[in-house]
């Protein structure tokens, strides 16, 4: 049963907004489909009188079921009952509804200060998004709540104690939950601890740690200052103090935020000359989440965050297919294709090349930090070099892998969801706990991300909803929200699998979840962005929009103006500014393959023109492998990829300025393997061309069937065999 949330608080900003915007941003759809557990829809603020009969209302109205029946969708129970399309009965798939587009699909004049209508979340005559149900029954049969689980039944002998005043760590050892770790036999116990330091130089610095002297400690014990990254604990247990065969009974590690003399140093250097109060930055991220998967899987987190004024981005749409082309967007305004050309992370120390926003923070007297779990598939690592030298001031990198090294793990979806006595991401929510009170008086950037919980399963998120509560609860506890802005986001939905095929699955994909947190007296003296952020909740926006926000961030620092914005999106822009209405993918660098705007209509799977797309790009895959056949391991080589059976066409419709072009979504399925592939192709009718828009989705996994290619995207169309087939 999903939790009963209380009415939505609003903050007095808030409540002094003029009433024509909060008509518009905080009216909430009235859920009154029977077959939906009500529970679920009290996480949304309760809805705001309905607006006069204006013209521009009535215009708005006529535009959303002039769109509706467009696509096919009944009004009824969308516009009149606040109903969802597919909410009761069978819930669409992709192939079931046609999506809605770029594209100005109305008769009316649309009207900006008009309420975005009932089961829209964008608006407007260059973007309309649709608000799909998040407890549908198709999606439900595929999610399932999971039970938290602890790690281990047994307390740890070792905890960590710190003081961010005077700068001491104590180590607490509990003699008092040794017997849970003491064979009864045994009466000797020997403990020591290590330092654990980066090490390694070229391709090998982000790959390499070591250890210090192991210190013996039988007793609690402040941790000497000249260790600053984390301690390495392991304690062995004999019959005697002289026994030669020791068991080993407990390891753990312990990662620490301690200041460096470098850093205070930079500090205190602007501290002396700043005007202005410096806001600092958290960024929490979790891959692989949607917006819709948050309010389904993780509620308990989904109402604090309604609860307490966090402002909601929900036409935050993703600019390319993973992780790191989209956290790239954020950390250094590129895109892809740029990012491997400036600053390719296939070669040795070439991600040092890249402009990432630590640097920009540092440079201007910022304490800057980045941690992630799961070290083989990290952002900047997997398949990469990553970091030569040290990217930020605090790394935890090498923390990771002595503890990956050294602890026990429980996997859960081949990631590691367990390491020693806590969830792997708690590491990660703890290091960032740390980092910020560490400094909550100076100024800080802070980049934490977690993949082990939420990468492969839509259900997984669920287990950690009370924790995730708990962690943005403690941010309030410890003072971090009085000087930060905290933003907590994905870098995009599920990828593959089942709900991948249903029409929730093509949205959820491409709409990250993105929440800002801004301190009460930034509110206070930047009135006009609390504006633009109620405003921004219903607009379009993406990555870029937010490497321009923490630019903003800088400028209003005093410590730097005129900050370059996104190379790759020169129309992209701070979320602090009002988001044009008018706003589409094609003006924010979004590629149509990824943009949600989009409103595509069925069309015949067995038509020439779906025959020759389809063809177009199996063709353009099965180039690009034979192009790069010499990127597969020895004796091995890419098969041939053939069309085994198409499952989706559909077409976009024609805007009201013809296009030199026609837009075409095709799900289809290859052989041999079965992989699943979703592609955009662009046709141009007056050359009969065709293009592939953004790049080509894999919608099922496919694990070990690509073992043999080392080029990461092509890993998406390889089926690896002995036999060399080009």
């Amino acid at each position: 049963m999903m939790p009963t949330y209380p009415d939505q608080k609003k903050t007095k900003l808030q409540q002094n907004a003029p009433t024509t915007t909060r008509l518009m941003l905080y009216k909430r759809e009235q859920m009154n489909c029977n077959s939906l557990p009500i529970e679920l829809f009290r996480s949304f603020p309760k809805p705001m009188p309905p607006p006069t009969t204006t013209t521009a209302a009535v215009a708005v109205a006529a535009a959303a079921a002039t769109a509706l029946a467009i696509n096919n969708v009944p009004s009824t129970g969308l516009i009149e009952n606040g109903c969802n399309p597919g909410t009761i009965g069978h819930h669409p798939t992709v192939a079931d509804v046609p999506l809605l587009t770029n594209t100005t699909i109305t008769t009316e004049p649309l009207d900006p200060s008009a309420p975005v209508p009932k089961g829209f979340i964008v608006w407007g005559p260059g973007c309309q998004i649709m608000d799909l149900n998040p407890v549908a029954k198709d999606v439900m049969r595929l999610f399932s709540k999971e039970r938290f689980v602890p790690c281990s039944p047994k307390q740890p002998l070792t905890t960590i104690e710190q003081n961010f005043d005077n700068d001491t760590v104590l180590v607490r050892f509990h003699h008092d939950r040794m017997d849970a770790f003491m064979p009864h036999y045994m009466r000797y116990v020997r403990c020591c601890y290590q330092s654990i330091e980066r090490s390694g130089t070229k391709d090998k610095a982000d790959k390499n740690f070591w250890v210090g002297e192991c210190i013996t400690f039988n007793e609690s014990f402040l941790v000497p200052p000249s260790i600053r990254n984390g301690i390495l604990i392991r304690c062995k247990a004999g019959v005697s103090e002289s026994s030669k065969s020791k068991k080993a009974i407990y390891t753990n590690v312990h990662a620490l935020v301690r200041p460096q003399p470098n850093v205070r140093e930079r500090i205190e250097k602007f501290n002396g000359r700043a005007e202005k109060r410096p806001l600092s930055v958290l960024m929490i991220g979790i891959d692989s989440i949607s917006r819709l998967n948050l309010i389904r899987a993780m509620p308990h987190t989904a109402q604090h965050l309604y609860d307490t004024g966090w402002f909601e981005l929900k036409g935050y749409n993703k600019i390319d297919d993973n992780t790191y082309p989209n956290l790239m967007a954020i950390l250094t305004g590129y895109n892809n294709s740029l990012a491997y050309s400036v600053c390719n992370p296939k070669k040795v120390g070439q991600l040092e090349e890249c402009p990432f926003m630590w640097k920009y923070f540092a440079d201007n007297g910022y304490a800057t930090a980045y941690a992630e779990d799961e070290a083989g598939i990290n952002t900047f690592n997997y398949h990469k070099y990553g970091f030569v030298v040290q990217p930020t001031d605090h790394y935890f990198r090498p923390v990771a892998l002595a503890a990956e090294k050294n602890l026990s793990k429980k996997m859960k979806n081949s990631l590691t969801f367990c390491l020693g006595y806590q969830n792997y991401a708690d590491y990660i929510y703890q290091y960032a706990l740390d980092f910020a009170s560490q400094y909550r008086n100076d100024p800080y950037f802070g980049l934490f991300w977690t993949n082990t919980f939420s990468h492969n399963d839509i259900s997984d998120p669920s287990s950690m909803d009370q924790r995730m509560k708990y962690y943005l609860e403690q941010l309030d506890e410890r003072g971090i929200l009085n000087n930060s802005m905290v933003v907590f986001f994905s870098d995009h939905g599920l990828r593959f699998g089942p709900v991948r095929m249903l029409l929730t699955g093509w949205l959820e994909e491409r709409l990250p979840f993105n929440f800002i947190w801004l301190p009460d007296w930034f509110r206070e003296e930047h009135p006009e962005i609390v504006q633009a952020l109620k405003i921004n909740r219903n607009r379009l926006t993406n990555p870029y929009d937010l490497h321009a926000t923490l630019k903003h961030v800088l400028e209003l620092s005093g410590r730097i103006d005129n900050l370059p914005g996104p190379l790759s999106c020169p129309n992209c822009q701070s979320i602090f500014v009002e988001a044009p209405w008018n706003r589409s993918c094609e003006e924010t660098a979004i590629e149509s393959h990824w943009c949600t705007c989009a409103n595509f209509q069925p069309i015949d799977k067995r038509s020439p023109m779906v025959q020759k797309a389809i063809a177009f790009v199996i063709d353009y895959v099965n180039r690009d492998l034979e192009d790069h056949r010499n990127s597969t391991t020895s004796n091995y080589a890419c098969a041939k990829l053939t069309l085994g059976s198409i499952t989706l066409a559909k077409m976009a419709r024609e805007p009201k300025g013809k296009l030199p072009y026609k837009d075409y979504l095709l799900i289809f399925e290859g052989k041999p393997g079965g992989g699943k592939f979703e592609s955009t192709v662009r046709h141009y009718q007056e050359r009969n061309a065709f293009e592939i828009t953004g790049s080509i989705s894999r919608l099922n996994e496919y694990a070990s069937q690509s073992e043999c290619m080392h080029i990461d995207y092509l890993r998406k169309y390889c089926y690896c065999q002995r036999t060399k087939l080009f």
